[in-house]
């Protein structure tokens, strides 16, 4: 019960350090999951990386950076397609934006688009396929932070094609 002024001061001082405490704590779990988030994309790109740095085959590293590309994306599914460009396809590009180019129209999304989205497949200069990225339509895209890494996995599998020597597209 608050009687006289000291009472409404203790209240008031107690008030401010709850606040205080509950902003540390939210703060906290941002940086708890930031460094969470951050410590699994270091491991897939380690994880590719050791695959192509061990010499495992092409199909291999493939796989893999597929598997991860559903995990990281939140992705219903995820093909990769050998040397073919076929069909226009909203593209998850080298900047991280997803964006579909028609004629002189530009469209960019911040959503995943209806359709799948293609991450092209690129080594040595050359083009060897794309992973087909199957997303919940309408559902926000992920982090920038992880598109990028998306797109860094999709290179690790187009170094590990181009170091095989596999054929490419012009």
């Amino acid at each position: 019960m608050i009687a006289d002024r000291d009472d409404v001061e203790t209240a008031v001082l107690l008030l401010v350090v709850g606040l205080i405490v509950s902003q540390l704590s939210v703060r906290a779990r941002r940086l708890q999951s930031t460094v969470t988030s951050d410590a699994a994309q270091l491991s897939s790109l380690r994880g590719s990386a050791r695959l192509t740095e061990d010499g495992r085959s092409p199909e291999a590293v493939v796989e893999y950076v597929r598997r991860e590309l559903v995990g990281l994306l939140g992705l219903r599914g995820c093909r990769f397609e050998h040397g073919t460009l076929m069909g226009r396809l909203p593209r998850l590009e080298h900047d991280g934006r997803v964006w579909l180019r028609g004629g002189s129209v530009i469209t960019e999304y911040a959503d995943w688009p209806g359709s799948e989205t293609e991450l092209r497949v690129v080594g040595g200069g050359h083009y060897y396929g794309r992973f087909l990225l199957d997303a919940c339509p309408g559902r926000p895209l992920p982090s920038e932070q992880d598109r990028l890494v998306a797109v860094t996995l999709a290179a690790q599998a187009g170094a590990a094609l181009d170091t095989a020597g596999l054929s490419h597209q012009g």
